[in-house]
């Protein structure tokens, strides 16, 4: 995670157009780790910090050629476990914030808000009483719930639903009588892409 949010940070920032520059690392009297970009005639381009706050969440400030902040990144945990990661821009306002955590029936959840707290998109992974995974996806207003589950015959089949129960997408693995695999598409022409976090 550390890793990916890094490299957000980096492609984010830096469009330097095939020009040369040099990284380098410090740590300043605080213990924060401080990477300085600079250019050809050793003018600073951009620096990133990382650093924690008084209640250890972790920090990262991206900061432009005359010390301004362009945007930030916070690490934290919540009172209720939930992993919480915050972007913010230059005036350290929050931007969108990412929540990882767990449902007080224990379904693993991701939310995605914006500025004002409203959801953008989300993802809920449950099981149903019969023991099938569940996974739901928001996007704005749309709304889709894919099910993997296993029949009475051992076959496995995958669903896509909407929002409203209508199926969109049916897969069924099964073995015929001469032990072949087939699998079966019902509403094939649908394009699912599931939301990435």
């Amino acid at each position: 995670m550390k890793l990916y949010l890094s490299l957000l940070l980096f492609i984010a920032t830096f469009s330097v157009n095939a020009q040369n520059y040099t990284v380098t690392k410090s740590v300043n009297i605080f213990g924060d780790s401080i990477q300085t970009y600079r250019d050809e005639r050793g003018e600073e381009l951009r620096a990133i910090k990382k650093s924690k706050d008084i209640f250890g969440n972790k920090i990262e400030t991206v900061t432009g050629r005359n010390g301004e902040t362009i945007s930030s990144v916070k690490e934290s945990i919540d009172v209720f476990g939930n992993y919480i990661i915050e972007y913010r821009d230059g005036l350290n306002s929050v931007i969108n914030t990412i929540k990882y955590g767990t449902d007080i029936f224990g379904n693993k959840t991701v939310t995605v808000t914006d500025a004002d707290g409203n959801v953008i998109r989300s993802k809920k992974k449950s099981k149903d009483i019969f023991g099938n995974d569940i996974v739901e996806y928001i996007n704005g207003d749309e709304k889709i719930i894919v099910k993997n589950s296993t029949d009475v015959f051992g076959n496995k089949i995958h669903t896509v639903t909407n929002g409203d129960g209508k199926v969109l997408q049916t897969v069924k693995k099964s073995k015929d009588v001469f032990g072949n695999e087939v699998t079966e598409f019902t509403g094939a022409g649908f394009d699912f892409t599931p939301t990435r976090f």
